[in-house]
């Protein structure tokens, strides 16, 4: 009989440290919801009496020890960190997508500029906030950027591309950590 591994997407490449920015990957349970037809307004006050966290509204990450709900697209929301109740699905679908993605925790004080070689967002502390959370692009990937801090931040790409991301992001903080040594 074969036995089957389950094995990290980032391999052997973290944890990473580059200048003064770190990089680890977050191994944490990853569900989505989505709301059923008509039932957004239900499905809302569902997760708020079942996970104790308010519906994220659009761009938004809300917290509660360790458990994340943060704004994923127009129709969906992420969770993080605890499986979310069975009594939710009255109202919207949840799914499990824990094997498809990969969640890696940025944190340094220049994390920010590492990221803003990747990324068009803005990510000038007065305007990508701690609790702000985005769909964007992170080179040519598509990515959900969140802001956990003023210098901690976690990124999720798709898990095939998770080589490619952490090539991206060692390249953008091997620059920035040679910039400090010319400035």
């Amino acid at each position: 009989m074969v036995e089957l591994y389950e094995t990290s997407p980032a391999g052997a490449g973290l944890p990473l440290e580059i200048g003064t920015v770190s990089v680890r990957e977050v191994q944490t349970p990853l569900h989505l919801l989505a709301p059923y037809r008509g039932q957004a307004v239900q499905a809302a006050a569902a997760f708020n009496t079942q996970m104790g966290l308010e519906w994220p509204g659009p761009n938004e990450l809300k917290r509660k020890g360790g458990v994340y709900a943060l704004w994923f697209d127009h129709a969906h929301i992420a969770v993080m960190g605890t499986t979310p109740s069975t009594r939710l699905a009255r109202h919207a679908a949840v799914t499990d997508v824990g094997d498809g993605w990969t969640v890696l925790e940025l944190n340094g004080a220049e994390v920010r500029d590492v990221l803003a070689r990747l990324t068009p967002l803005d990510l000038r502390v007065k305007q990508f906030k701690t609790g702000m959370s985005q769909r964007s692009s992170l080179m040519h990937m598509q990515a959900v950027i969140s802001c956990h801090g003023k210098s901690r931040f976690r990124v999720m790409v798709f898990r095939s591309m998770t080589q490619t991301l952490l090539h991206d992001l060692t390249t953008a903080m091997e620059s920035v950590a040679a910039r400090a040594h010319l400035v």
